[in-house]
């Protein structure tokens, strides 16, 4: 079964926003980079046409760009009906959760971070989410970054 926000151990979250003209703090791009690595190599719809594997090294470009479009888009066509706070805005962006909501206010969207969480769930199983540092694919410059338990 798919993860849903209710089962969800913790979220994992972004300090500020990751995108084009953001401010792109490495630690929030290796996340960012890093959810988006795993659920494309688990699904490879979510690898934007044309572009090789995302790298993971905390540096916001083109690719990264190209990537949380795609994941964006794909995520909103997988959730066509989804009432209000089911499909994701697709501005290029992920923002951090405000207000402990997973649904911004503004847009009445879920945020693409909480989507990135449960789609790292479905690729990776819950409880892999209690503790992402064992993943093998976590960077290890995010790690201090990481407060588990």
């Amino acid at each position: 079964l798919a993860p849903t926000i209710q089962a969800l151990p913790l979220i994992y979250s972004v300090d500020s926003p990751v995108g084009q003209n953001h401010t792109n703090k490495r630690d929030d791009v290796l996340l960012v980079q890093f959810f988006l690595k795993v659920i494309s190599e688990h699904d490879r719809l979510y690898m934007p046409p044309g572009q090789s594997p995302i790298q993971i090294d905390g540096i916001h470009g083109p690719q990264t760009s190209a990537y949380i479009r795609q994941y964006q888009l794909e995520n909103s066509r997988r959730n066509p009906g989804a009432k209000a706070g089911g499909t994701l805005k697709q501005d290029g962006i992920v923002h951090p959760i405000q207000a402990g909501s997973p649904v911004s206010p503004v847009s009445s969207t879920l945020y693409t971070i909480v989507a990135l969480n449960l789609s790292y769930g479905r690729a990776r199983g819950t409880e892999m989410l209690r503790d992402i540092t064992k993943d093998p694919l976590f960077p290890a410059g995010l790690r201090p970054s990481i407060a588990v338990g």
